[in-house]
């Protein structure tokens, strides 16, 4: 119980708080959260269970500290899965390989790669970024309004990005069946959009690597949330 200090700001720290958002979400100030944390003063048995509450922990983690490989091995279980994504992304190959056998199958033919190719780097930006952090030689962010703010909108500008390309996978779609069926289908002609997705989708296919950079912020900004 006399490390109550440091379970205190261990629990906060993994939590993504500063003292000033947890002194705010306690209703007390900053120097009574470092008095806490420093040991210079002790929170009775009522802002226990406060600071348990806001931390989302429990009252006897905030007494006796966490397990010392709890952490680890959450965070293990988060790399696996973006393994796992990461092998799924790498698997896409064959199927890709089958459908484009064909020397041009429209859209299609530059599309998919070009969305696997950007998939597989973001994911990879994420994994790496796990990975330092696994071996501590990086932290993300801690939790603040700005940084939720940023993570929600490059979310949402990532989200955006793979949104303008539904419309020009449905054409590639129907070009495929055109060029397997021999069929005459038509689709609608938008000049402007063809335009801006042809540019994009040279983006895509010359240089997925910036993909990285948005994977590994996303982890820095703490994506998935704790």
């Amino acid at each position: 119980m006399r490390d109550i200090g440091k379970n205190i700001k261990a629990l906060r720290e993994k939590k993504g708080m500063t003292q000033e958002a947890l002194a705010e979400a306690l209703f007390v100030t900053r120097q009574t959260v470092s008095n806490y944390e420093t040991g210079r003063s002790r929170p009775d048995l009522d802002m226990l269970v406060k600071i348990a509450g806001v931390l989302e922990a429990d009252v006897n983690q905030v007494l006796y500290g966490l397990p010392a490989d709890q952490d680890l091995i959450r965070e293990a279980k988060r790399l696996g899965i973006g393994c796992l994504i990461l092998l799924g992304l790498f698997l896409l190959e064959l199927p890709f390989t089958l459908v484009l056998r064909e020397p041009y199958v429209g859209w299609l033919t530059f599309l998919l790669p070009g969305l696997r190719s950007s998939a597989l780097w973001l994911v990879l930006g994420w994994c790496s970024l796990q990975i330092a952090g696994l071996t501590r030689l990086v932290r993300p962010m801690e939790e603040q309004k700005w940084s939720r703010r940023v993570r929600r909108g490059l979310l949402i500008l990532l989200t955006v990005n793979a949104v303008l390309f539904f419309p020009l996978l449905v054409i590639g779609i129907i070009q495929a069946v055109q060029y397997f069926s021999h069929s005459m289908m038509t689709y609608p002609q938008i000049p402007l959009y063809l335009g801006l997705m042809d540019r994009l989708l040279l983006i895509l296919l010359l240089y997925p690597w910036i993909y990285f950079f948005p994977g590994g912020a996303l982890w820095l900004l703490r994506f998935p949330s704790p």
